[in-house]
């Protein structure tokens, strides 16, 4: 009876890895990425655990029943590798070609066959040690479900702080920093498309610096943004379990605490200069809190495996994540229809929480330098540009429409307030639109696959600068690294502690 237990447990633990690998990893990518307790999400998983186990061991019992139980056994052992292979695929660090896989299933099947046929004595062995393995899979069931127990008890810094800051006068010079997540040069200015309008864009363009051949630093938020606020190519990022914001730097082999006051915002501190960040993804109010004087950070995205969200109730949480593995099965199309509206209906959720958040704040913070970080044109779809609404089914154009709206609802700010003819602005991407790995995902569209080509990419980020007073367009065609606004976004610091009040 244990072993049987054992055994259900363990292949419960293999079967449900790809839904909460990201709550037991090491490098703590969903603690990285939520402001709030996991606990609900950590809890589902776990019972997760247990009605797959149970499900696995009446299942089993029943079988083993029947008098062709010899015979299913064996055709268990063919199958369930094969099975949990395919369902892990995503779990490995590295893509498997189809090809691969498929012969790496036949192969398998194959072997069995030919030893149960040829070398009975070989293919009992075999059976034995499949049994046996599948029993000790117990050991990695123990392991992953004390760390989800660890992940249930996680609690994060804070989410939000803000200290008062008294009025400025209108001729002291200010730093408006806004990162549109994922805003590609080429479908932005190069090769728009002709369906789509960009009018605020094309406006700040108007009267700013375009860069147009950008270098990017790194082909992830979590790494980009870490590099940007350092100035130092920060190649891995790890969020621990005692939220310590470990990095790992361009030509150095040891991790290293996050040094925020050798950040952007602690070089702001140190100089004097108030900071305002609205953030996304990346954990801004934990790692700057010693620096950063208002800050305000979400992210509703769903988990990049695990099909669950932060504001579900329990039971949804239990239940869909068992659909979408019935689905992949029975109706594959269905699966991948369902998968996509999950991550659309979380992403939404981000863009109009930070999207309400950063308006907010340009309105009414008089910090000297605010940082916002929107959550778009960031895939996966999350706007319709023809309806004007948020919803499910759109395309990368969709999401520059939705950006350049928001924009403009920004500049309109901006424009309006005393402090405008002081003001430097900056609105760039963090990378450029990551088609390659967005066109394997679902929420891919075909007018994603017209506007890029086929999923080719282009690494080139957007940067635009406005300088106070400028009104007439720039344009830079020499190759810059996107590095460059650390530089720039460091002097322009330095300059405002330069400015008498």
């Amino acid at each position: 009876m244990i072993k049987r237990l054992a055994q259900a447990w363990g292949f419960a633990s293999i079967l449900l890895l790809p839904n909460y690998i990201d709550l037991t990893s090491s490098t703590g990518d969903a603690r990285m990425r939520f402001p709030g307790p996991l606990t609900k999400i950590a809890l589902a998983q776990l019972t997760d655990f247990v009605i797959v186990a149970v499900i696995f061991g009446v299942l089993m019992a029943v079988l083993r029943k029947f008098k062709t139980w010899p015979k299913i056994r064996w055709a268990l052992m063919a199958l369930l590798p094969v099975f949990l292979f395919v369902r892990n695929l995503n779990v490995f660090p590295f893509d498997v070609p189809n090809a691969a896989v498929v012969s790496l299933s036949l192969l398998w099947i194959a072997i069995v066959a030919l030893l149960i046929w040829r070398a009975p004595s070989v293919a009992k062995i075999l059976g034995r040690l499949g049994s046996a393995v599948l029993t000790g899979f117990a050991i990695f069931a123990l392991v992953m479900s004390w760390q989800l127990v660890r992940a249930a008890m996680w609690r994060g810094g804070p989410q939000a702080y803000a200290a008062a800051i008294p009025p400025q006068p209108a001729n002291k010079p200010r730093l408006v920093w806004i990162l549109l997540d994922e805003l590609a040069y080429q479908p932005t200015f190069e090769d728009r498309d002709p369906s789509l309008r960009l009018p605020n864009l094309d406006r700040m363009r108007a009267e700013s610096a375009l860069y147009t051949d950008m270098t990017p630093i790194a082909y992830r938020t979590t790494r980009a943004v870490p590099s940007l606020m350092l100035g130092r190519i920060v190649t891995d990022v790890v969020y621990t379990n005692d939220n310590r914001y470990l990095v790992e730097i361009d030509g150095s082999p040891h991790w290293q605490q996050f040094d925020v006051n050798a950040s952007l915002f602690g070089m702001a501190k140190e100089h004097g200069v108030t900071t305002s960040i609205v953030g996304w993804y990346v954990a801004y109010c934990p790692i700057f809190a010693s620096v950063a004087t208002q800050c305000y950070w979400s992210n509703d995205d769903a988990q990049d495996r695990g099909p669950t969200w932060l504001d579900a109730s329990f039971a949804e949480n239990v239940w869909f994540p068992l659909r979408i593995l019935v689905e992949q099965f029975v109706a594959p199309a269905k699966a991948w229809k369902d998968t996509a509206d999950w991550m659309s209906q979380g992403h939404i959720r981000s863009v109009e929480d930070v999207s309400g958040h950063a308006l907010e704040t340009l309105s009414s913070s008089q910090a000297d330098l605010i940082y916002v970080h929107i959550p778009a044109p960031h895939p996966p779809p999350f706007w319709n540009r023809r309806t004007a609404t948020f919803g499910f089914g759109g395309s990368y154009l969709d999401g520059l429409d939705y950006s350049d709206r928001l924009l403009g609802r920004m500049l309109d700010i901006l424009e309006a307030q005393p402090r405008w003819a002081a003001t430097t602005l900056i609105v760039q991407g963090d990378h450029s639109w990551r088609t390659q790995m967005w066109r394997p995902l679902p929420g891919w569209g075909a007018e994603d696959e017209r506007v890029s080509h086929g999923g080719r990419w282009d690494p080139r980020p957007v940067l635009l600068i406005h300088r106070p007073g400028q009104q007439a367009p720039e344009t830079v065609t020499a190759p810059t690294s996107l590095m460059f606004v650390h530089d720039f976004v460091a002097a322009q610091i330095k300059a405002l502690t330069a400015i008498p009040e």
